[in-house]
């Protein structure tokens, strides 16, 4: 049954970091990766408006969306709760976009968990988390992880999520080079690797993080697609090299690249930081990550 719709719906999707990346076997049954990582939300976050319509899906972007409107994974995603709740009436989904597209950082997936989170309440159509993560799952394996929005480590195809402590916020510089790249195309060269090594400890990864240990935490910085990217793109090398020089304690491309991220041990390290690199990137910020008990309604 649903309940009595709200006027309006504001909310902040929060972009996310990768601390760690494992890339494991294949599914057999549909050839999908299985992967192992430690995700963490972060300050950077898209402006979502939904307000309620009589019917239909309309997505309005700033700035504009690229290719049809259909593909969009926010519209997609508005689509999607229509058809699995039966809902009748429809929503306006208005974006404003900061996180960069195809950065590492999953501003889509986590633009299509917030229409799913908000219009599940903005319609009262009811559904539980649980429910919410099996229809995210069917628009990305990023996706699920943003109905939560809190840190955590993400298993299977991306499914199995596991909130994880942080004993206080990181201060994180990122910054996305001018590197087109293709996920697909990553994991294939991947996939070709004879051999992949190193691969991330995830467990003394949790234990850094919960404990506050911020050497460990650049100790254990890990992602197994810098062997993919980082021979293929100088440019990642290169901006990763200069987090280093420049401050931070650890430094590392962000999923599939290309956004590398520098780790400092505060804010004003970070602007430091920040204004060093700025010239090695198309886009640059400084952010930080809430500590789990700070990731509930407003979902950044």
């Amino acid at each position: 049954m649903h309940t009595a719709a709200a006027a309006r719906l504001e909310l902040q999707c929060c972009a996310k970091v990768n601390l760690t990346l494992d890339v494991l076997d294949r599914r057999p049954e549909d050839g999908y990766h299985y992967i192992r990582t430690i995700m963490v939300p972060i300050s950077l976050s898209d402006r979502l408006v939904l307000e309620p319509t009589p019917d239909g899906i309309t997505l309005e972007s700033d700035p504009a969306v690229t290719g049809r409107v259909e593909e969009n994974l926010a519209y997609r995603a508005g689509v999607l709760l229509q058809r699995a709740t039966g809902y009748r009436g429809g929503a306006r989904i208005a974006l404003r976009k900061a996180i960069p597209v195809a950065g590492g950082l999953a501003g889509g997936s986590t633009d299509a968990a917030g229409v799913l989170v908000g219009l599940n309440r903005l319609w009262g159509t009811g559904l539980s988390d649980e429910e919410l993560v099996r229809l995210a799952l069917q628009l990305g394996s990023d996706v699920p992880f943003f109905v939560h929005s809190r840190p955590a480590r993400v298993e299977g195809i991306g499914e199995r999520i596991t909130p994880i402590r942080l004993a206080e916020p990181l201060w994180l510089v990122i910054a996305t080079p001018d590197v087109a790249k293709s996920t697909g195309r990553v994991y294939a060269l991947f996939d070709q690797l004879p051999s992949v090594s190193p691969r991330p400890d995830t467990a003394a990864m949790e234990q850094a993080l919960a404990t506050g240990d911020l050497p460990g935490v650049a100790q254990r910085l890990c992602n197994v697609f810098e062997q993919v990217m980082l021979p293929r793109h100088p440019e990642i090398a290169r901006l990763k090299e200069a987090m280093l020089a420049g401050g931070a304690s650890g430094a590392l491309m962000s999923g599939a690249g290309p956004t590398v991220l520098g780790l400092v041990p505060d804010e004003a390290a970070g602007a430091v930081l920040l204004e060093r690199i700025r010239p090695l990137a198309r886009a640059a910020w400084l952010v930080r990550t809430p500590p789990s008990a700070a990731c509930a309604s407003d979902r950044c």
